[in-house]
């Protein structure tokens, strides 16, 4: 099986490039843990298992596991308001909960997606300036009526760790969750200035691989800050796995997709995103950060995990990992009945959506069904009247939801191991 793996690792690879580190489990037993590449294309250094990483968003997983250790210990609860520890907060925010903030449903601006934080991105904020980004915004709904995934509420679940504890986030983490775990190589850059092993992050620009334009993983703190290994995230994952810090039935929180005030069901939990794969019930969540990528996935029924950490940015995490899962597990071929055309009532789907960073329009064009995202286009089919699939990827669905007024009102966007939510924009829809 090494053999298989490693083969189909080197294909995405650029030779004598950047590369990546990956670790498969199946329950607790571990059954690969190889590094591929270059961690230093200056110094034709290789990457190892305990090789550091950004990781992102993982620490997203972290923070909600903080959360629920404070919850355990009887200091808070997910479902306290923020005003309870944050009592100077914008009068918007007094009907966010914890839980909210967890969940991506808080309503926040993303504060990632702010020009204001690009343009200081080589910057060292503090957790409270960030913060002052955002907190003077209106809110994009009210609380627990909407997803919009995003970093503002974990930086305010950060603030909240250090309010409720008296130290600081990173101290807390340390202490509650790697000293324990025994994860000895796991970092926070602005406590940790001197990392050993740390790869440099690479991207590609005109076909030339070059290192990453310098960005400080400071400022994301309890978003996005944590630097670790693959051998350490083994760890941290078996911990879940064996329910070593908390309870089973506290720990499953983060695993449950959060219904919406309305009763819709949205497939994120606590720092984990939920899906679909032929069949398969996955449980999953990436990081980004300028040169690197992470990614963790769990295929639930067949106790699988597989673990990539890469320092090259246009590295296909997702992909690599289905490619690999197929060697472990038999998957089904993709396939669908489409419905006829005429059954499907277009102009409840045409239409412009907005999501985050981008437009998304639907139109019908010679008797086709055509989205379109910046300059690519991909014609749909019907499979029912509100869920269509791609002409050139089955395994991406695209499900039109909250019908009202003659026309659907959402978008779900369901990849094989993350999805998108995009909302009709009113201005531009006409019946």
């Amino acid at each position: 099986m090494r053999q298989t793996i490693d083969s189909l690792v080197q294909a995405r690879l650029v030779h004598n490039g950047p590369g990546a580190a990956i670790g498969v489990l199946r329950g607790g037993d571990l059954l690969h843990c190889q590094g591929y590449g270059l961690a230093s294309l200056e110094w034709n250094v290789p990457i190892r298992p305990d090789t550091v990483f950004r990781i992102a968003s993982l620490t997203k997983q972290f923070t909600a596991m903080a959360i629920l250790i404070l919850q355990t210990q009887g200091r808070l609860h997910i479902e306290d308001h923020l005003t309870a520890y944050l009592p100077d907060c914008p009068p918007a925010w007094h009907n966010i909960t914890l839980k909210h903030l967890l969940t991506h449903t808080s309503g926040l601006v993303n504060v990632a997606e702010l020009p204001v934080f690009q343009d200081q991105a080589a910057r060292h904020l503090t957790i409270e300036e960030v913060i002052a980004l955002f907190r003077h915004l209106p809110l994009l709904f009210e609380p627990g009526t909407n997803f919009c995934y995003g970093n503002s509420g974990y930086h305010l679940l950060g603030l909240i760790v250090e309010r409720v504890t008296g130290i600081d986030y990173e101290r807390f983490i340390r202490q509650a969750i790697l000293e324990p775990l025994g994860m000895h190589h796991s970092y926070f850059q602005c406590t940790t200035p001197i990392i050993p092993n740390r790869a440099s992050g690479y991207i590609n620009q005109n076909d030339t691989i070059i290192p990453a334009p310098f960005t400080s993983s400071i400022s994301t703190h309890s978003s996005g800050a944590m630097e670790s290994t693959l051998e350490d995230l083994l760890i941290w994952e078996q911990a879940l796995h064996n329910h070593t810090l908390i309870d089973a039935d506290t720990q499953q929180l983060m695993f449950t997709p959060v219904r919406l005030a309305d009763g819709r069901c949205v497939e994120y939990g606590f720092g984990w995103s939920f899906s679909k794969y032929r069949g398969k019930t996955l449980a999953c969540h990436g990081g980004w950060a300028n040169g690197f990528r992470s990614l963790i996935t769990r295929f639930i029924e067949d106790n699988l995990t597989i673990l990539i950490l890469t320092n090259y940015r246009e590295f296909s995490t997702e992909r690599v990992a289905l490619e690999i899962a197929a060697q472990y597990i038999s998957f089904p071929t993709a396939t669908y009945q489409t419905l006829s055309r005429e059954l499907v009532e277009i102009k409840k789907i045409v239409g412009h959506y907005d999501m985050p960073g981008s437009r998304i329009e639907v139109v019908e064009q010679d008797q086709r069904i055509l989205l379109r995202k910046g300059a690519r286009e991909v014609a749909l089919f019907p499979i029912s009247e509100n869920i269509f699939i791609a002409e050139t990827d089955h395994d991406v669905v695209y499900h039109f939801t909250e019908e009202r007024d003659g026309a659907f009102h959402s978008l779900v966007i369901n990849y094989p191991l993350h999805f998108s939510i995009a909302t009709r924009n009113q201005t531009t829809y006409a019946s």
